[in-house]
């Protein structure tokens, strides 16, 4: 059995742009199995006396999983 794992970009319709990717990899054969969304946390710097100081940043990510028999 054979896995694939696909990044999913957060769009403003979230699930038209899952069935989307859904329907472009089951016509290629693979078979859906899941998706997951996971936030990603870079702290940020504290810089020296404040300056150059920077925020943390969350980034989004989600991933499909296909799998093909």
């Amino acid at each position: 059995m054979e896995y694939k794992v696909i990044h999913f970009d957060r769009s403003k319709d979230v699930a038209t742009e899952l069935q989307n990717i859904i329907n472009q990899h089951h016509s290629s054969g693979w078979e859906y199995v899941n998706h997951q969304y996971s936030d990603k946390l870079t702290p940020g710097n504290d810089g020296c006396f404040g300056l150059g100081k920077t925020p943390d940043v969350v980034t989004h990510v989600g991933l499909v999983i296909f799998k093909k028999p």
